[in-house]
Formats: C-alpha cells, sequence, structure tokens
C-alpha cells in the first residue's frame, strides 16, 4: 500500500488544480475558496476522445462545461448546410453557459479535437445552490449575466459591422 503521506499530496494537489481552473473561470470570478470547493463538490469530470460529439446545435442544454485539458472545436451549421468552425477552445476556457438560465437549444456543436477532461456545472446543481446559499447563488448569476451583456455587446458590434459592409456593397 502506498505511503499515506504522499496520497494526501497528490490528491491535496489535484484538488487546488481544479480550484486555480475554478478560480480562473468568469462566471466564478470573485469566490472565497470555501465556495470554489463548495462548487468543486457539484462538478461532473468527464473525458471525452478525439473527435467526440460535446454539444450538439439544436438539443436542449442543460449546462456548461469548463476544459480542464485538452481543446475542443465550436461549429455551427448554415442555412445552406454548410459548417463553419467558430473558434477553438483550450484548458481553462468554458462553453454553453446560457444552459444554466435555460434549457433553450444548443445553438452550436461543440467536437473534441484532442482527448480532453471537462468539468460539467449544470442548471440542477446551480438551482441548488441558489436556494441553499442564495448570496453564493446570486453572484454567480450576477457574473453569468455579465457575460452574457458582453457576448451580447459584442455580437451587436458586429451585427452593425456586417449591416454597414452589407449596405455599402454595390448592388448588382
Amino acid at each position: 500500500m502506498g505511503n499515506p503521506f504522499w496520497s494526501n499530496l497528490i490528491f491535496k494537489r489535484e484538488k487546488s488544480e481544479l480550484l486555480d481552473l475554478l478560480d480562473s473561470v468568469p462566471v466564478f470570478e470573485s469566490l472565497n475558496t470555501k465556495e470554489l470547493k463548495k462548487i468543486s463538490k457539484i462538478l461532473h469530470q468527464r473525458s471525452w476522445q478525439a473527435g467526440e460529439l460535446i454539444l450538439e446545435e439544436g438539443r436542449p442544454g442543460i449546462g456548461m462545461h469548463i476544459i480542464l485539458k485538452g481543446s475542443v472545436e465550436i461549429r455551427e451549421i448554415t442555412d445552406d448546410h454548410d459548417t463553419i468552425q467558430l473558434a477553438q477552445l483550450g484548458a481553462g476556457d468554458f462553453f454553453g453557459e446560457q444552459a444554466l438560465l435555460d434549457d433553450s437549444p444548443r445553438t452550436a456543436t461543440i467536437t473534441a479535437v484532442e482527448t480532453c477532461i471537462t468539468f460539467g456545472f449544470f442548471r440542477p446543481d446551480m438551482l441548488e445552490i441558489v436556494e441553499s446559499d442564495p448570496r453564493l447563488g446570486l453572484k454567480i448569476l450576477t457574473h453569468l449575466a455579465k457575460i452574457l451583456s458582453i457576448r451580447l455587446r459584442h455580437t451587436n458590434v458586429l451585427l452593425r459591422q456586417a449591416r454597414s459592409k452589407s449596405s455599402k456593397s454595390p448592388t448588382q
């Protein structure tokens, strides 16, 4: 049997790695160590093989994923049934956070580019936090609203730019 002293150190290192990861995710920004530990206990770890489908566009969402290791590709299917790559995310990035607020269909498909490990933070778990620890729940929801607001503003800028380009393009 292994030395319990060393086993304990390894466990602490792994826990510390997870807490550091959570601390770097904007949804959990400004949470203290006790709150981060509370979140870490309800996360769902999952490993994905290269090419494996993680989320599928059009399917209901149930939560977000935080990437510990590896990378994923975000793709969208156009009206012409073409596939376009929107982004590639790696360790420390997260996706699917809109599903924490509602169960609307996913707006993109996420596939593992390489073997990766994610931690899922799901809507039922978040709602339980809101009920059992309203102060912590409010912190998370406030950060989530901030993230979505920033993304909406960015989308509005892109939409304005696209409209401007299309109005300046010569008509045929």
